[in-house]
């Protein structure tokens, strides 16, 4: 370092890439075609579809009811886990998808097109996904293939078709949180507020994302690194970066006290199963054994019939067998990986996530595979990619029987689900 700027010889290359504005398009566009294909089979066979409301949408009552001046609900839902505070009832989850949802429910009043804004919510996550993959040096094939195996391949196929409050906060949570790590990525400084200002509403959507906010600093502190920056020099000329992210915490805070009068309560304390029936509350040690057993449990076998568990989850990497692709390629460049920081750090993240989310009283609800995992295969992507940039290998052998296992898994499971068949 000289001067307070680091030296260029220090910062990692970026990969000699280029790709033609017709190659992104039929990338993009088969992509997409990927995604609805698959979802189009769990649509078919369940009796749903891409316009078709939601069951349970919360998002929109409550966004109606932000419409006509109230912040509570009205009246209970016995169908959705509502809070009763005060002797009123409200959404007991992050606010974030309802504020998405107001300009639909303004046009559209009570129906909104809440499925079709979810899928395109998610099917934004991967398009980020696909342009993760172009950063690795790929284009064609194989970069709709890693975007494909992170979304149809993996346990967020079993979300991402739906507009149903668990699995909209869930999709949105996934796309924000994508924007955010690619656009930290990058060495262009205009658009280094973009980061932080998805990474809020990804916070605003499931705020346990919040373990992943040294990444992004750790990311947007290689921005700087990359344009010869110091410390000193960046916060002087980009400390307004700070403000759209402050604005969406403001609000949260505001909503929370006007609703709970605590800026720290989004109301999943005051649900019934943790008000009365969970004495420990909704976060304690009391759980951590047994969920973090659960979170690396086999499904059981009863009878030769394997009986997946659609309470709490069972062994993640089942349903998102990128977690074992992964590893193999951590091993495959173990020498390289571990002087990566930025990778042990999203690995070590990740590991942090699942403990906390093991303090949980429950590891889902209603669901097929283990849902809440899903919650970190965006910073999963990010650490691939760090490890794709130094290794041009696609692993066929191993990734396309992985990826054609997750697919599968994850359709079938979804559509037994669906109609009742897991019981």
């Amino acid at each position: 370092m000289q001067n307070g700027v680091l030296q260029r010889e220090k910062i990692p290359k970026e990969i000699n890439f280029s790709i033609s504005k017709k190659e992104r398009y039929t990338d993009i566009l088969t992509l997409l075609c990927g995604v609805l294909g698959v979802y189009l089979l769990i649509w078919c066979f369940t009796g749903e579809s891409l316009f078709q409301p939601a069951t349970y949408n919360s998002y929109v009552l409550q966004a109606n009811r932000w419409l006509s001046g109230h912040l509570d609900l009205g009246q209970n839902y016995s169908h959705l886990e509502i809070a009763e505070f005060g002797g009123k009832f409200f959404v007991s989850f992050p606010p974030v998808p309802s504020i998405i949802l107001l300009p639909f429910c303004f046009l559209f009043g009570g129906n909104p097109p809440d499925t079709l804004i979810s899928v395109s919510i998610g099917l934004t996550g991967a398009l980020y996904a696909l342009k993760m993959m172009w950063i690795t040096g790929r284009k064609g094939g194989w970069a709709i293939f890693w975007a494909l195996f992170f979304t149809v391949g993996s346990n967020f196929l079993h979300i991402g078709y739906s507009a149903d409050v668990w699995y909209f906060a869930q999709t949105a949570s996934f796309t924000f949180t994508l924007i955010a790590l690619y656009h930290a990525m990058t060495r262009d400084l205009s658009d280094g507020w973009i980061p932080l200002f998805f990474f809020a509403l990804a916070f605003g959507c499931r705020p346990l994302q919040i373990v992943f906010l040294p990444l992004i600093t750790f990311l947007l502190y290689g921005k700087f690194r990359k344009n010869n920056l110091s410390i000193i020099q960046s916060v002087k000329k980009y400390w307004w970066w700070i403000i759209p992210p402050l604005c969406v915490g403001i609000l949260l805070m505001g909503l929370n006290y006007a609703r709970f009068g605590n800026v720290f309560q989004f109301g999943h304390d005051y649900l019934p199963e943790f008000a009365a029936e969970k004495p420990e509350g909704q976060f304690s040690a009391a759980y951590l054994g047994e969920n973090w057993r659960k979170l690396w449990a086999l499904p059981a076998v009863e009878a030769g019939i394997v009986r997946f568990p659609i309470f709490n989850g069972c062994a993640f990497w089942i349903f998102s067998p990128v977690f074992l692709m992964f590893t193999v390629y951590f091993v495959k460049n173990l020498r390289c990986a571990v002087r990566k920081r930025e990778l042990l750090l999203a690995v070590a993240l990740i590991f942090l996530q699942f403990f906390l989310t093991c303090f949980h009283a429950t590891m889902g609800g209603w669901q097929f595979g283990n849902r809440y995992t899903v919650d970190a295969l965006p910073v999963l992507l990010f650490a691939l990619t760090v490890l794709q940039k130094e290794d041009s290998s696609d692993l066929k052998i191993i990734s396309v029987p992985l990826f054609l296992w997750g697919t599968g898994v994850n359709l079938v499971g979804t559509i037994a689900l669906l109609n009742g068949w897991l019981g």
